[in-house]
């Protein structure tokens, strides 16, 4: 009579490489997932500033852009953006308009919450000249060799 089934050795050996199997796919995923988050908020930002130079065309100046009383005015020169300047789709980042004048502007993506996927990534800003910028290391500031995404 032939015996069916497995032994407790080869299922042992199964669930080993499976754990083997999750222990190196785990940083892949989470450095994939990372990756697409930013590439989001990279998408944001360029809407946004789209949404700054519709702004700009109106008012002859990229001051007021956000509408703080959701009024559909803008009445503020920074703070988060309003759906008067885009709408953001990312979850994992926050945009915000961090200053705002007269002939330029600076949006940047920060993590939305902090321990999030992307907390830990470095923000990402774009100014009115089309500047992209990556904070690499999380220092809070855009220093040399971070002027590109």
């Amino acid at each position: 009579m032939a015996r069916r089934g497995f032994t407790l050795i080869e299922l042992m050996a199964v669930l080993g490489i499976l754990a083997i199997l999750a222990v190196l796919a785990t940083p892949l995923y989470t450095r994939y997932s990372v990756g697409s988050h930013r590439a989001m908020a990279q998408a944001d930002l360029l809407r946004c500033a789209q949404g700054m130079e519709r702004h700009a065309s109106l008012r002859f100046s990229y001051r007021s852009a956000i509408d703080s009383d959701a009024d559909g005015i803008g009445d503020l020169d920074a703070g988060s953006v309003t759906p008067n300047v885009c709408t953001p789709t990312s979850t994992q980042y926050r945009i915000d308009l961090v200053e705002s004048g007269i002939a330029g502007f600076l949006l940047r993506a920060r993590a939305a919450r902090p321990g999030n996927a992307v907390d830990g990534d470095g923000d990402l800003a774009l100014d009115e000249a089309g500047g992209r910028f990556w904070d690499r290391d999380g220092d809070g500031d855009f220093g040399p060799g971070e002027d590109r995404w």
